[in-house]
Protein backbone atom coordinates (compact mmCIF):
# COMPACT_ATOMS: atom_id res chain seq x y z
CA UNK A 1 0.00 0.00 0.00
CA UNK A 2 1.27 3.58 -0.88
CA UNK A 3 1.45 6.23 1.75
CA UNK A 4 1.38 9.04 -0.15
CA UNK A 5 4.76 10.35 0.88
CA UNK A 6 6.34 10.34 -2.84
CA UNK A 7 4.86 14.00 -2.83
CA UNK A 8 5.77 15.91 0.38
CA UNK A 9 3.95 18.92 1.19
CA UNK A 10 0.88 18.20 -0.09
CA UNK A 11 -2.62 18.17 2.33
CA UNK A 12 -4.57 16.02 0.10
CA UNK A 13 -3.54 13.84 -3.38
CA UNK A 14 -6.17 11.95 -5.02
CA UNK A 15 -5.59 9.33 -7.39
CA UNK A 16 -7.85 7.39 -9.71
CA UNK A 17 -10.97 7.86 -7.42
CA UNK A 18 -14.36 5.88 -9.02
CA UNK A 19 -17.82 5.49 -8.08
CA UNK A 20 -20.52 4.57 -8.99
CA UNK A 21 -24.54 4.45 -8.49
CA UNK A 22 -26.75 0.86 -9.28
CA UNK A 23 -29.86 1.87 -10.90
CA UNK A 24 -32.39 -0.02 -12.47
CA UNK A 25 -31.25 0.74 -15.77
CA UNK A 26 -27.29 -0.23 -14.82
CA UNK A 27 -24.09 1.57 -13.36
CA UNK A 28 -23.86 5.04 -13.19
CA UNK A 29 -20.31 6.05 -13.99
CA UNK A 30 -20.62 9.29 -11.76
CA UNK A 31 -16.73 9.92 -10.76
CA UNK A 32 -14.62 8.32 -13.47
CA UNK A 33 -10.75 7.97 -12.43
CA UNK A 34 -10.25 11.64 -10.33
CA UNK A 35 -6.49 12.90 -9.51
CA UNK A 36 -5.32 15.76 -7.94
CA UNK A 37 -3.44 17.60 -5.21
CA UNK A 38 -4.55 20.26 -3.01
CA UNK A 39 -1.90 21.79 -0.95
CA UNK A 40 -1.88 23.46 2.28
CA UNK A 41 -3.67 26.88 2.75
CA UNK A 42 -4.58 26.33 -1.27
CA UNK A 43 -7.92 27.39 -2.41
CA UNK A 44 -9.41 25.05 -5.25
CA UNK A 45 -12.68 25.64 -7.20
CA UNK A 46 -14.61 22.21 -8.22
CA UNK A 47 -17.20 23.57 -11.59
CA UNK A 48 -19.12 21.92 -13.82
CA UNK A 49 -22.57 21.21 -14.98
CA UNK A 50 -25.30 19.73 -12.88
CA UNK A 51 -24.98 16.14 -12.59
CA UNK A 52 -21.40 16.39 -13.68
CA UNK A 53 -20.14 14.52 -10.22
CA UNK A 54 -19.03 17.51 -8.21
CA UNK A 55 -20.74 16.57 -5.17
CA UNK A 56 -19.90 12.94 -5.63
CA UNK A 57 -16.05 13.85 -5.40
CA UNK A 58 -16.61 15.66 -2.13
CA UNK A 59 -18.48 12.89 -0.48
CA UNK A 60 -16.26 9.80 -1.82
CA UNK A 61 -13.24 11.55 -0.65
CA UNK A 62 -14.89 11.21 3.12
CA UNK A 63 -16.46 8.28 3.22
CA UNK A 64 -19.85 9.68 2.67
CA UNK A 65 -21.41 7.43 -0.42
CA UNK A 66 -23.85 5.04 0.87
CA UNK A 67 -25.84 2.59 -1.09
CA UNK A 68 -27.07 2.09 -4.22
CA UNK A 69 -23.32 3.99 -4.28
CA UNK A 70 -20.09 3.15 -4.03
CA UNK A 71 -16.44 3.92 -4.64
CA UNK A 72 -15.36 1.44 -6.56
CA UNK A 73 -11.43 1.96 -6.94
CA UNK A 74 -8.76 5.01 -5.74
CA UNK A 75 -7.10 6.22 -3.04
CA UNK A 76 -7.03 9.34 -0.77
CA UNK A 77 -4.39 10.42 0.93
CA UNK A 78 -4.46 12.95 3.22
CA UNK A 79 -1.20 13.79 4.96
CA UNK A 80 0.52 10.86 3.78
CA UNK A 81 -2.51 8.57 5.19
CA UNK A 82 -5.11 6.66 2.56
CA UNK A 83 -8.22 7.78 4.34
CA UNK A 84 -9.85 4.65 2.41
CA UNK A 85 -8.28 1.97 4.34
CA UNK A 86 -9.07 3.48 8.15
CA UNK A 87 -10.95 1.79 10.24
CA UNK A 88 -14.45 3.67 10.65
CA UNK A 89 -14.12 5.13 13.58
CA UNK A 90 -10.52 6.15 12.94
CA UNK A 91 -11.86 8.08 9.64
CA UNK A 92 -15.18 9.23 11.92
CA UNK A 93 -12.62 11.02 14.13
CA UNK A 94 -10.82 13.00 11.14
CA UNK A 95 -13.99 14.01 9.44
CA UNK A 96 -15.25 16.85 11.00
CA UNK A 97 -12.06 16.90 13.55
CA UNK A 98 -8.96 17.55 10.78
CA UNK A 99 -11.32 17.70 7.80
CA UNK A 100 -14.78 19.38 7.92
CA UNK A 101 -17.82 19.70 4.89
CA UNK A 102 -20.43 22.69 4.62
CA UNK A 103 -23.84 21.11 2.86
CA UNK A 104 -25.22 23.50 0.25
CA UNK A 105 -28.93 22.80 2.33
CA UNK A 106 -28.08 23.24 6.12
CA UNK A 107 -31.88 23.00 6.88
CA UNK A 108 -31.61 19.26 5.35
CA UNK A 109 -27.90 18.76 7.17
CA UNK A 110 -28.94 19.93 10.49
CA UNK A 111 -30.94 16.99 12.56
CA UNK A 112 -34.69 19.18 13.48
CA UNK A 113 -35.45 16.43 16.16
CA UNK A 114 -32.61 17.98 17.95
CA UNK A 115 -31.45 21.35 19.74
CA UNK A 116 -28.54 23.75 18.11
CA UNK A 117 -26.93 23.01 21.14
CA UNK A 118 -27.46 19.55 21.64
CA UNK A 119 -25.58 18.61 18.24
CA UNK A 120 -22.91 21.59 18.73
CA UNK A 121 -21.88 19.81 21.86
CA UNK A 122 -21.93 16.44 19.92
CA UNK A 123 -19.14 17.60 17.41
CA UNK A 124 -17.29 19.04 20.46
CA UNK A 125 -17.59 15.87 22.54
CA UNK A 126 -16.17 13.93 19.15
CA UNK A 127 -13.55 16.44 17.86
CA UNK A 128 -12.51 18.85 21.49
CA UNK A 129 -11.39 16.55 23.88
CA UNK A 130 -9.76 19.48 25.78
CA UNK A 131 -12.86 21.33 26.33
CA UNK A 132 -14.42 19.90 29.55
CA UNK A 133 -18.22 18.93 29.21
CA UNK A 134 -18.75 21.75 31.52
CA UNK A 135 -17.24 24.04 29.27
CA UNK A 136 -19.46 23.18 26.03
CA UNK A 137 -21.59 25.94 26.43
CA UNK A 138 -19.12 28.34 26.71
CA UNK A 139 -17.12 27.49 23.80
CA UNK A 140 -20.43 26.77 21.47
CA UNK A 141 -21.60 30.38 22.21
CA UNK A 142 -17.58 31.72 21.25
CA UNK A 143 -18.36 29.79 18.17
CA UNK A 144 -21.39 30.91 17.10
CA UNK A 145 -20.25 34.76 17.97
CA UNK A 146 -17.14 34.18 15.61
CA UNK A 147 -19.68 33.99 12.68
CA UNK A 148 -21.58 36.45 13.68
CA UNK A 149 -24.66 34.81 15.80
CA UNK A 150 -25.46 35.98 19.15
CA UNK A 151 -26.54 32.60 20.36
CA UNK A 152 -27.47 33.91 24.41
CA UNK A 153 -30.26 31.83 25.25
CA UNK A 154 -30.28 30.27 21.63
CA UNK A 155 -28.67 27.11 22.52
CA UNK A 156 -32.04 25.07 23.35
CA UNK A 157 -33.34 26.38 19.98
CA UNK A 158 -34.34 23.90 16.74
CA UNK A 159 -33.13 24.86 13.06
CA UNK A 160 -36.48 26.17 12.51
CA UNK A 161 -35.92 28.95 15.01
CA UNK A 162 -33.43 30.22 12.69
CA UNK A 163 -33.37 31.74 9.29
CA UNK A 164 -31.58 30.23 5.87
CA UNK A 165 -28.13 32.73 6.40
CA UNK A 166 -28.32 32.13 10.53
CA UNK A 167 -28.37 27.94 9.49
CA UNK A 168 -25.33 28.29 7.06
CA UNK A 169 -23.23 30.21 9.53
CA UNK A 170 -23.97 28.23 12.03
CA UNK A 171 -22.98 24.78 9.82
CA UNK A 172 -19.74 26.89 9.10
CA UNK A 173 -18.59 27.05 12.92
CA UNK A 174 -19.63 23.88 13.14
CA UNK A 175 -17.06 22.80 10.11
CA UNK A 176 -14.43 25.15 10.83
CA UNK A 177 -13.93 25.88 15.06
CA UNK A 178 -15.57 22.34 16.73
CA UNK A 179 -12.77 20.83 15.74
CA UNK A 180 -9.34 21.62 14.03
CA UNK A 181 -9.38 21.26 10.53
CA UNK A 182 -6.69 21.83 7.67
CA UNK A 183 -9.40 21.73 4.72
CA UNK A 184 -12.48 22.65 4.48
CA UNK A 185 -14.76 21.01 2.08
CA UNK A 186 -17.80 23.32 0.82
CA UNK A 187 -20.23 22.21 -1.17
CA UNK A 188 -22.20 24.90 -2.66
CA UNK A 189 -22.29 27.06 0.34
CA UNK A 190 -24.49 29.68 -0.57
CA UNK A 191 -26.88 28.43 -3.30
CA UNK A 192 -29.89 28.86 -1.23
CA UNK A 193 -29.18 32.65 0.11
CA UNK A 194 -30.28 36.06 -1.46
CA UNK A 195 -27.10 38.49 -2.54
CA UNK A 196 -26.76 40.01 0.60
CA UNK A 197 -26.20 37.10 3.21
CA UNK A 198 -23.81 35.85 0.28
CA UNK A 199 -21.49 37.87 0.50
CA UNK A 200 -21.49 38.22 4.07
CA UNK A 201 -21.25 34.29 4.28
CA UNK A 202 -18.25 34.62 1.79
CA UNK A 203 -16.37 37.07 3.82
CA UNK A 204 -16.97 34.46 6.58
CA UNK A 205 -14.64 32.09 4.68
CA UNK A 206 -12.29 33.95 3.88
CA UNK A 207 -11.73 35.76 7.08
CA UNK A 208 -12.07 31.97 8.70
CA UNK A 209 -9.33 30.89 5.93
CA UNK A 210 -6.22 33.38 6.79
CA UNK A 211 -6.99 33.13 10.57
CA UNK A 212 -7.01 29.17 11.17
CA UNK A 213 -4.56 28.30 7.63
CA UNK A 214 -7.06 26.51 6.33
CA UNK A 215 -7.06 24.40 2.74
CA UNK A 216 -10.62 24.95 0.72
CA UNK A 217 -11.97 23.02 -2.13
CA UNK A 218 -15.29 24.76 -3.09
CA UNK A 219 -18.23 23.15 -5.51
CA UNK A 220 -19.69 25.82 -7.08
CA UNK A 221 -21.63 26.83 -10.50
CA UNK A 222 -20.84 30.31 -9.93
CA UNK A 223 -17.90 30.83 -11.86
CA UNK A 224 -17.23 34.53 -10.74
CA UNK A 225 -17.03 33.25 -7.04
CA UNK A 226 -14.23 30.96 -8.71
CA UNK A 227 -12.20 33.25 -9.93
CA UNK A 228 -12.80 35.62 -6.47
CA UNK A 229 -12.01 32.85 -3.73
CA UNK A 230 -9.77 30.72 -5.26
CA UNK A 231 -6.24 29.79 -6.53
CA UNK A 232 -7.29 26.91 -8.73
CA UNK A 233 -9.68 25.28 -10.73
CA UNK A 234 -10.81 22.00 -11.62
CA UNK A 235 -13.69 21.75 -14.18
CA UNK A 236 -15.69 18.12 -14.49
CA UNK A 237 -17.75 17.27 -17.10
CA UNK A 238 -19.94 14.04 -17.14
CA UNK A 239 -17.85 12.48 -14.26
CA UNK A 240 -14.34 12.82 -15.82
CA UNK A 241 -11.94 15.93 -14.61
CA UNK A 242 -11.10 17.65 -18.37
CA UNK A 243 -9.36 20.64 -17.23
CA UNK A 244 -6.77 21.71 -14.26
CA UNK A 245 -5.09 25.08 -13.99
CA UNK A 246 -4.58 28.36 -12.13
CA UNK A 247 -7.57 30.61 -11.89
CA UNK A 248 -5.67 33.14 -14.28
CA UNK A 249 -4.71 30.83 -16.56
CA UNK A 250 -8.27 29.12 -16.91
CA UNK A 251 -10.12 32.22 -16.86
CA UNK A 252 -8.22 34.07 -19.53
CA UNK A 253 -6.79 31.45 -21.70
CA UNK A 254 -9.11 28.19 -21.02
CA UNK A 255 -7.54 25.35 -22.86
CA UNK A 256 -10.40 22.48 -22.76
CA UNK A 257 -13.03 22.83 -25.40
CA UNK A 258 -15.80 22.24 -22.76
CA UNK A 259 -13.91 24.97 -20.16
CA UNK A 260 -14.07 27.67 -23.21
CA UNK A 261 -17.69 26.87 -24.34
CA UNK A 262 -18.97 27.31 -20.55
CA UNK A 263 -17.02 30.61 -20.47
CA UNK A 264 -18.56 31.99 -23.35
CA UNK A 265 -22.01 31.46 -21.59
CA UNK A 266 -21.21 33.53 -18.91
CA UNK A 267 -23.85 37.00 -18.92
CA UNK A 268 -21.71 39.57 -19.12
CA UNK A 269 -21.72 43.06 -17.37
CA UNK A 270 -22.70 45.16 -18.41
CA UNK A 271 -25.04 43.53 -20.49
CA UNK A 272 -25.31 43.44 -24.54
CA UNK A 273 -28.54 42.71 -24.95
CA UNK A 274 -28.31 39.95 -27.57
CA UNK A 275 -28.60 36.37 -26.14
CA UNK A 276 -26.44 34.33 -24.00
CA UNK A 277 -24.52 32.10 -25.99
CA UNK A 278 -25.53 28.29 -25.01
CA UNK A 279 -23.45 24.98 -25.52
CA UNK A 280 -25.54 22.89 -27.81
CA UNK A 281 -26.65 19.05 -27.20
CA UNK A 282 -26.63 17.55 -23.29
CA UNK A 283 -24.65 16.01 -20.84
CA UNK A 284 -23.87 12.09 -22.27
CA UNK A 285 -25.85 9.23 -20.59
CA UNK A 286 -23.38 8.22 -17.51
CA UNK A 287 -24.83 4.45 -17.36
CA UNK A 288 -23.76 4.11 -21.42
CA UNK A 289 -20.54 6.10 -21.30
CA UNK A 290 -18.67 6.93 -24.56
CA UNK A 291 -15.77 4.67 -25.08
CA UNK A 292 -13.82 8.06 -26.18
CA UNK A 293 -14.24 11.76 -24.92
CA UNK A 294 -17.67 12.19 -23.38
CA UNK A 295 -17.79 16.01 -24.72
CA UNK A 296 -16.96 15.22 -28.39
CA UNK A 297 -20.66 15.00 -29.49
CA UNK A 298 -21.24 18.80 -28.18
CA UNK A 299 -17.41 20.24 -29.19
CA UNK A 300 -16.57 22.71 -31.70
CA UNK A 301 -13.11 21.56 -32.21
CA UNK A 302 -14.52 17.55 -32.88
CA UNK A 303 -11.20 16.07 -34.37
CA UNK A 304 -12.65 12.82 -35.71
CA UNK A 305 -12.36 9.18 -35.29
CA UNK A 306 -10.04 9.93 -32.27
CA UNK A 307 -12.08 11.96 -30.00
CA UNK A 308 -15.35 9.04 -30.51
CA UNK A 309 -12.98 6.18 -29.49
CA UNK A 310 -9.82 7.08 -27.16
CA UNK A 311 -10.26 8.93 -23.39
CA UNK A 312 -7.56 11.77 -23.51
CA UNK A 313 -5.59 11.89 -20.25
CA UNK A 314 -5.10 15.56 -18.97
CA UNK A 315 -2.72 16.21 -21.66
CA UNK A 316 0.13 19.83 -20.39
CA UNK A 317 -1.58 22.41 -21.99
CA UNK A 318 -1.06 26.22 -22.52
CA UNK A 319 1.00 26.58 -20.04
CA UNK A 320 3.33 24.76 -17.22
CA UNK A 321 -0.01 25.62 -14.80
CA UNK A 322 -2.58 24.03 -17.13
CA UNK A 323 -3.27 20.47 -18.49
CA UNK A 324 -6.66 19.27 -19.99
CA UNK A 325 -8.12 16.27 -20.83
CA UNK A 326 -8.18 16.80 -25.30
CA UNK A 327 -6.78 15.12 -28.22
CA UNK A 328 -6.05 18.60 -29.52
CA UNK A 329 -2.53 18.26 -27.05
CA UNK A 330 -1.90 14.90 -28.02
Amino acid sequence: MQNGTDRPGTLLDVRGLTTRFATDRGLVHAVEDISFTIQPGEAVGLVGESGSGKSTVLRSLLGLVKPPGRVVSGEVFFRGRDLRALPDDELRRIRGGQISLIFQDPVNALNPSLTIGDQLRRMLRLHRATVPPDGFDREIMRMLARVGIDATGKLNGYAFNYSQGQLQRIMIAAACLAGTPSLLLADEPTTSLDVTIEAQVLQLLRDLRQELGLALVLVTHNLALVSELCDRVLVMYAGRLVEDGDVYSVFEAPQHPYTRQLLRALPRFPASGERLEAITGSVPDLVSPSPGCSFAPRCEQYLGTVCDTKVPPLFDAGNAHQRAACHLYT
